[in-house]
């Protein structure tokens, strides 16, 4: 489901916002834990004025893919093809000193194509290029890497709300190269004779499978990378609301398992006639809740650095040069910083820049 902001600018009562987005006081509720809400006397309740509301929303209709459709996505050309470079750099500081990085460059090419049924996006990497300091995990990146392979050549039909991946067209061919790559991995490392080294295998094999087999995990894992995340936006079905706050949740690489929501707001920083540079800022919201935190950092990290837990952090900078006429992104560039204060770090810095075809 996608959401957007509704500006309360004076009190109005929560059914009534429920109403108006097709949605139930009790999902308002749930979407926005730390929105003030009052009760009227003996009466219903409201919305405290001049506050940002996250709702479902509104969505013009979504035509049903036809078996017809499916067989005119064969046919599709993606004839109008931009090529992108992408260079990301991964680095984590324990006391301020470097402890790993990995550099990783990248290169897609990237097809669109307008139908009747909507916009198909067709992304192949032609290039994925990964270097880890120090190289003890070559043989677990390598792994993973061939696994990025797998998904490496996707289309995809865009949600025309959102601009976001609705569908992946090719999921039944994923799915084939998938199987044939899990028996590749089976043969290759049928001489492992640990009884745990073999149940990691078949944990991390059967975990990519689940990624991969269901379409909906896919997804999610495609709108985990961040090249799909940044080139997947809103300007590519529209030029209007371009710049509205928005909140997104990313998962921590500190601690396994953790969900970290960010409130972001977009800032226009330049604007030309077929262009627009954009600043997005995201930050962890003030209530967040830092108790569980601290034990995760006791039994992870304690033992390792010896200074005790201070204040954990996560935040997200990003700068954009759109093109809104030909709807292609020309450049990104994303910092992502998480860390506990002082005492661990991990920064994350990646450039996205379309070159010559």
């Amino acid at each position: 489901m996608s959401f957007e902001i509704y500006k309360v600018v004076k009190e109005e009562k929560i059914a009534e916002v429920a109403a108006k987005f097709e949605t139930t006081v009790e999902e308002i509720k749930r979407l926005n834990p730390d929105v003030r809400y009052f009760t009227a006397f003996f009466g219903p309740e409201y919305i405290s004025a001049l506050q940002d509301v996250r709702v479902p929303a509104r969505e013009i209709a979504i035509k049903e893919l036809t078996e017809d459709t499916q067989l005119v996505v064969g046919n599709l050309s993606f004839t109008n093809e931009a090529r992108y470079r992408c260079e990301q750099t991964v680095v984590t500081k324990i006391n301020g000193i470097v402890q790993n990085h990995a550099d990783t460059k990248t290169e897609f090419i990237v097809g669109k194509q307008e139908t009747k049924d909507g916009l198909f996006i067709k992304i192949q990497m032609t290039d994925n290029i990964l270097q880890m300091y120090p190289d003890q995990m070559e043989e677990t990146i390598t792994l993973v890497n061939d696994i990025e392979n797998v998904k490496s050549d996707a289309i995809f039909l865009v949600n025309p709300n959102t601009g976001k991946i609705r569908k992946v067209i090719n999921h039944h061919e994923i799915i084939f190269k998938w199987k044939k790559h899990r028996e590749y991995l089976q043969d290759k490392y049928a001489f492992i004779r640990s009884k745990e080294n073999k149940e990691n295998l078949e944990k991390f094999i059967e975990m990519a499978g689940d990624q991969i087999l269901a379409e909906q995990n896919l997804i999610l894992d495609y709108e985990s990378k961040l090249f799909h995340q940044i080139f997947f936006d809103k300007y590519l079905v529209t030029n209007q609301d371009l710049l509205e706050p928005y909140k997104k949740t990313f998962y921590s690489q500190l601690f396994t398992g953790l969900s970290v929501p960010l409130e972001f707001r977009q800032d226009l920083i330049s604007e030309q006639e077929h262009t627009i540079g954009v600043r997005k800022v995201g930050d962890m919201p003030k209530n967040y809740d830092h108790s569980k935190l601290e034990q995760m950092y006791n039994d992870k990290f304690l033992p390792l650095i010896k200074y005790k837990f201070s204040e954990f952090n996560f935040s997200y900078r990003q700068r954009d040069v759109i093109n809104t006429t030909d709807k292609w992104i020309e450049s990104a560039d994303v910092t992502m910083i998480e860390q506990v204060k002082n005492n661990i770090q991990i920064l994350i810095d990646y450039k996205l820049k379309k070159i010559e075809l």
